[in-house]
């Protein structure tokens, strides 16, 4: 296995404290660097005239040093921003001589192997000079809804390298010494289906890094150059230190997750990305090895696109309280992947779209494995940060084609959202978005309606797509729409993941959320009940002629007449469902938010005659029916392991939770997982706890009935159960042929009594 070789990996030693910045400087630089930053991004989405940047926030800005570490990304689009890191670091090695870096320079590229997820990510990078010195880089990276090629919106479903794709620009230099140079600009611009919109993004850009250039002068002018320089590493170091005491409570082990790439835009496959992460002291290790190779189609990643998917969940789940400085994290995490993965792959692949795809896979498989390490520590703070998997990615829809005067238009509709992922002790978050873009939308539609020939029937909250558990996932949307004002086809493009199999992954005996669905509706009778006066509301009023089930990247023509539905999926649950308050479901049954069907199916609620209240009785037994049920079908996750006896956990020294399904106990110097409701002893905390549960295999569609739009005949659930109470302590999403997923193991201190008391054969890690 190569290790990935970039400049974030390379191990430093800590800044040294300074005398040159008192604390009370440092404060006051630090919260005025951040909100330089801020202002960077809100002035590039102020002037934008593209929803997909004043709506939807698909941008994000950087402010890093004169080596090209970030010391701050912007609350928006974080796996954006990650990138400028990297085209910093390419620029400064490549083109320091020739063509040289000078002030008042801007560069300019969209080349994902410098830097940009995809090739609609354009970034600029500015260097910012005092007295002929380079004291820092500000950086905006925002997507434009076309850039050429031969798909309208730049994700180009069939195609196989990146020659298929819209073209590369490497760094180049689009303004020289404060003076923009027109040759580049018509260069950007003539390749584009929407120059108007694309010329203003470029605008909003320079506009946006020319007024952080004014600011950072202004601080330079008042504290001068040595403590503005100063400052940034004191930045740095600060955020450094609180990483390292953060590190410090969780102990050493090894967690995994895996998920699934579903369809490569070519092909309707499931690819698998597997992330193995060790603790190890204060080095976090990311590991990719067993994920797909790259692929013939358009949704591999680079290098760059690969960091960006680790960092942007570090700094999601570890870095909730702190300032998102990627650069103070350099050389306390190190990331394992071999060339020619999907999430590291070489030119010329298709990449056009690996942010909707490979990099958000990366990003949500990191943030799994964090959770598992987030559950296992000792402090409750940190328990109750562990969330299950949110929903996988957005779901875009990209229509095309001529507008009313005849002019060619492409427009990109982020016109959904999905559920966040569930915690110890508390439901997901409903139509939460994605993780890592805290100020990302979902945009106001009749701005869409305005600038494009559609309209939106509905947009509401979707019933059964949140994970069940005993703290649900949040629910994802339900959208409708249909092309209006418009007499011609529309091309459309539509690009996702989490579509074939559910993503949103539980923890602890939570279940998935479901997967996410496009239905194509033709011919529908939308209009006749508009000429009636009735306004639909859910999908079983429409009428079609027929109904067309997308795949997850699928090209497709709406025509006048037709309608798309759009379902995003929801976050993973949390705990055993059959745990969860029955008043809580009965709530959630009167918004809503989950049917009658899934209350009965997967809480256990047995209801009384007229369905509007809760036979607490009946409850109980069918519950209990229900855990019976489990263990007579289920059979022994690992055959070679054997149990410890109850006996010898009767009397624990001293426990400590791991999520609300195993306690780690001590006793006479073994320490061992037991069941946290009922004692069950398992064995000992080198061994997976799975290993000795019952384990159960279930259709995907017995978790939510959305599901049965995904590829049921190729991907299963298995259902983990303590074998003395049932409580369902963990749940997978697995392809066909995938054995179960051993994830997670503690470092076994030298000589403890449990490594030689465990005569089950297992292994030593998951």
């Amino acid at each position: 296995m190569n290790e990935m070789t970039a400049a974030h990996h390379v191990a430093a030693p800590e800044p040294a404290p300074s005398s040159a910045v008192d604390p009370i400087t440092l404060e006051v630089l630090r919260h005025r660097l951040w909100m330089i930053n801020d202002e960077q991004g809100r002035l590039a989405m102020q002037i934008s005239g593209s929803p997909v940047v004043y709506e939807s926030k698909d941008f994000n800005s950087a402010l890093l040093t004169p080596e090209g570490d970030s010391i701050f990304v912007g609350v928006y689009m974080t796996r954006i921003a990650l990138s400028l890191d990297v085209a910093a670091k390419h620029i400064i090695a490549e083109y320091h001589d020739n063509p040289g870096i000078e002030d008042g320079d801007i560069f300019i590229t969209n080349d994902p192997w410098v830097g940009a997820g995809h090739q609609n990510d354009f970034l600029v990078l500015a260097p910012i000079f005092w007295d002929d010195e380079l004291v820092c880089w500000s950086g905006l990276a925002l997507h434009d809804v076309d850039v050429g090629g031969p798909v309208p919106g730049g994700f180009s479903p069939g195609a196989r390298t990146v020659y298929d794709e819209a073209p590369l620009i490497p760094p180049i230099r689009l303004v020289e010494r404060g003076r923009m140079r027109s040759d580049i600009e018509a260069l950007i611009l003539r390749n584009t289906r929407t120059p108007d919109v694309n010329g203003l993004n470029l605008r909003a850009r320079l506009a946006a890094v020319s007024r952080t250039r004014e600011r950072l002068h202004d601080v330079i002018l008042e504290f001068g150059k040595d403590v503005f320089v100063e400052t940034q590493r004191e930045m740095l170091a600060l955020v450094r230190r609180a990483f390292l005491r953060r590190l410090a409570d969780f102990p050493d082990g090894t967690w995994r997750e895996e998920g699934y790439l579903d369809h490569d835009g070519t092909n309707n496959g499931i690819f698998p990305i597997r992330a193995t992460l060790t603790k190890n002291g204060e080095r976090l290790t990311f590991d990719f090895e067993g994920t797909s190779p790259q692929v013939d189609g358009p949704v591999n990643c680079t290098a760059g696109g690969l960091q960006c998917g680790v960092v942007s969940a570090i700094l999601a789940t570890l870095c909730y309280d702190m300032p998102w400085s990627p650069g103070a994290l350099k050389g306390l995490f190190e990331i394992r992947a071999g060339e020619g993965l999907i999430n590291n792959a070489l030119y010329p692949a298709a990449v056009s779209m690996a942010t909707m795809s490979a990099i958000y896979a990366t990003q949500h498989v990191v943030a799994g494995a964090i959770a598992k390490m987030l559950a296992s520590a000792g402090e409750l703070a940190h328990r109750l940060e562990a969330q299950a998997s949110w929903t996988p990615a957005w779901q875009v829809t990209v229509i095309s084609g001529g507008d009313l005067r005849g002019q060619p238009f492409a427009a990109m509709l982020l016109d959904q959202t999905g559920g966040g992922g569930a915690c110890l002790d508390r439901d997901g978050l409903d139509t939460g978005g994605i993780p890592g873009a805290p100020s990302q939308a979902i945009p106001n539609l009749e701005a869409y309606e305005h600038q494009y020939p559609v309209l939106y029937i509905y947009r509401k909250q979707c019933p059964d797509t949140g994970g069940a558990g005993r703290y649900r996932g949040g629910v994802g949307t339900e959208t409708l729409f249909i092309p209006y004002r418009h007499e011609r086809p529309l091309a459309a493009n539509v690009i996702s993941h989490g579509v074939s199999q559910p993503e949103g992954r539980g923890l602890f005996g939570g279940c998935a959320g479901s997967v996410q669905v496009r239905l194509l509706m033709r011919e529908t009778n939308i209009r006749e009940l508009f000429a009636k006066g009735v306004m639909p509301t859910s999908l079983e009023e429409i009428r079609s002629t027929q109904t067309e089930v997308l795949e997850a990247k699928d090209r497709t023509v709406l025509n006048p007449g037709d309608a798309l539905i759009a379902v995003g999926g929801g976050g993973g649950g949390y705990g055993d469902p059959l745990e969860r308050a029955p008043a809580s479901v009965l709530r959630d049954h009167r918004l809503g938010l989950c049917s009658r069907a899934s209350a009965e199916d997967l809480y256990g609620i047995a209801f009384d005659g007229h369905g509007d209240t809760i036979d607490e009785t009946a409850t109980e037994r069918h519950r209990a029916a229900l855990c019976a049920a489990r263990l007579a079908e289920a059979t022994p996750a690992d055959a070679s392991a054997r149990r410890l006896s109850g006996d010898e956990a009767v009397r624990p020294l001293a426990t400590a939770a791991i999520g609300n399904a195993f306690a780690k106990v001590e006793l006479d110097g073994v320490r061992l997982h037991t069941c946290r409701r009922c004692g069950t002893a398992y064995g000992p905390l080198h061994v997976d706890p799975k290993r000795y549960a019952q384990v159960r295999e279930v259709e995907i569609t017995q978790v939510s009935h959305w599901n049965r739009f995904g590829l049921v005949d190729s991907v299963k659930i298995l259902e983990f159960y303590c074998p003395g109470c049932a409580l369902m302590i963990a749940t997978q999403v697995r392809a066909n042929g995938d054995s179960i997923l051993w994830d997670m193991s503690y470092a076994t201190p030298t000589g403890d009594k449990a490594a030689r008391r465990d005569g089950d054969g297992s292994e030593s890690s998951p």
